[in-house]
């Protein structure tokens, strides 16, 4: 059985995000930054592009496949998007399930409260292990790499 599934309660506008995207992480792939770095399903419901009532739906249930040791949310902020002044605004999220616990997330005027799961810490560029040092600004600037660089997930690459 299962463990039972990360809730969250939030209050994004989809129409501030160029993106707002979660996934359900079960393993990284050295080979590529962003998203796909990320391997695993994305999430149907807390997809601004699959779920037109995301705005209304301040209640995710994140139960929509099984076999995941994360959850990681991203939103690409509309502001600053077309004169790419907007990364300082992106929404980095990732989460760990541990049932019975509460957490809170806060950022900009972003807040996710999260039930069953636990915020985890994204790396900072220096903290980047040396073998990821001299890839491009692309992989070492972007949180989820490195997030699932450090997140002890399966790799597919190498």
């Amino acid at each position: 059985m299962p463990p039972p599934p990360i809730i969250i309660r939030h209050n994004f506008t989809p129409d501030d995000f160029m993106w707002l995207w979660a996934k359900y992480v079960v393993g990284f792939n050295d080979r590529y930054h962003c998203t796909n770095c990320l391997r695993g399903h994305y999430s149907a419901r807390f997809s601004k592009a699959k779920n037109p009532r995301l705005a209304e739906d301040h209640e995710i249930t994140f139960d929509e496949h099984v076999g995941h040791s994360a959850i990681y949310i991203c939103g690409v902020a509309r502001k600053g998007y077309s004169s790419k002044k907007n990364y300082e605004h992106n929404v980095h999220l990732a989460l760990r399930p541990s049932p019975g616990t509460r957490d809170t997330f806060t950022f900009e005027q972003w807040t996710v409260e999260i039930y069953g799961g636990v915020v985890l810490s994204i790396p900072a560029e220096e903290d980047l292990d040396a073998r990821y040092c001299s890839l491009p600004p692309a992989y070492t600037t972007c949180r989820i790499f490195r997030w699932g660089s450090r997140a002890q997930l399966p790799s597919e690459a190498s």
